[in-house]
């Protein structure tokens, strides 16, 4: 369990035009909340904040003080400007050392799996993070998964894990972690372009057969002038 030290100050005042002073202020607006306490409206320095956060997993456990008062709390939502990505509000949950509690926990793969390097596959990662529910003092900081062993075709599922002193909450016949074939990529390539040929062919024959009818329309009109000379030829024959 990794823990981490903050510093942050009560912030009697609330709403927009408040958040938006803290925000020119350096700081970054935010609230504490939890089973045990009231919420409580607190600002943290942007700078500290930002540190911390690059040292810190989603299981991070922080040491929050707000005025002298300590709690230790957990993440719970970051909110950020869309366009600058700056952090402009954060959620901390106060928690109890004696009591479990429901967290994200990052997924590391460790190691090459055999079937990538040897056989050329391809590694599927559809999970990233894992659902947990467990004491405080418990967390990790991250689920390991060797995956060096892993051929072409093997693949770990949820069910497949194991954690001391944790339980699991994601489904668990979820995939973690597969080693796909790469004849299986190629496969759905040829076919993509099997698809485009026909198109082509398809689109070809379309305007073949818009070009037919103009054709025999340009002879048909020919045909007419020709017998019109004929005939022309013919009276003036008569007439002399």
């Amino acid at each position: 369990m990794k823990e981490i030290s903050l510093t942050a100050n009560l912030r009697n005042e609330r709403g927009k035009g408040s958040a938006r002073r803290t925000r020119s202020e350096g700081k970054i607006p935010g609230i504490v909340y939890g089973p045990e306490i009231d919420p409580v409206s607190i600002a943290i320095d942007e700078k500290v904040f930002r540190s911390a956060i690059k040292l810190s997993t989603s299981g991070t456990i922080f040491n929050l003080d707000v005025d002298g008062k300590e709690n230790k709390v957990v993440v719970r939502d970051i909110q950020r400007d869309p366009v600058t990505s700056r952090v402009i509000h954060v959620d901390f949950h106060a928690i109890s050392m004696n009591r479990p509690i429901n967290i994200a926990i990052p997924i590391k793969f460790i190691g090459i799996p055999r079937g990538v390097k040897t056989d050329g596959g391809i590694m599927n990662a559809p999970m990233r993070e894992l659902e947990i529910s467990c004491l405080p003092v418990n967390i990790p900081d991250a689920l390991e998964i060797d995956v060096t062993d892993l051929g072409i075709g093997d693949s770990v599922h949820v069910k497949d894990l194991s954690i001391e002193n944790v339980e699991i909450l994601a489904e668990p016949q979820r995939t973690v972690v597969v080693i796909s074939s790469p004849t299986v990529m190629k496969a759905e390539v040829t076919a993509a372009e099997g698809e485009v040929a026909e198109g082509e062919v398809a689109e070809g024959a379309a305007e073949g057969e818009g070009e037919a009818p103009a054709e025999g329309a340009e002879g048909a009109e020919g045909g007419k002038g020709a017998k019109g000379a004929k005939d022309e030829k013919k009276e003036e024959g008569k007439k002399k």
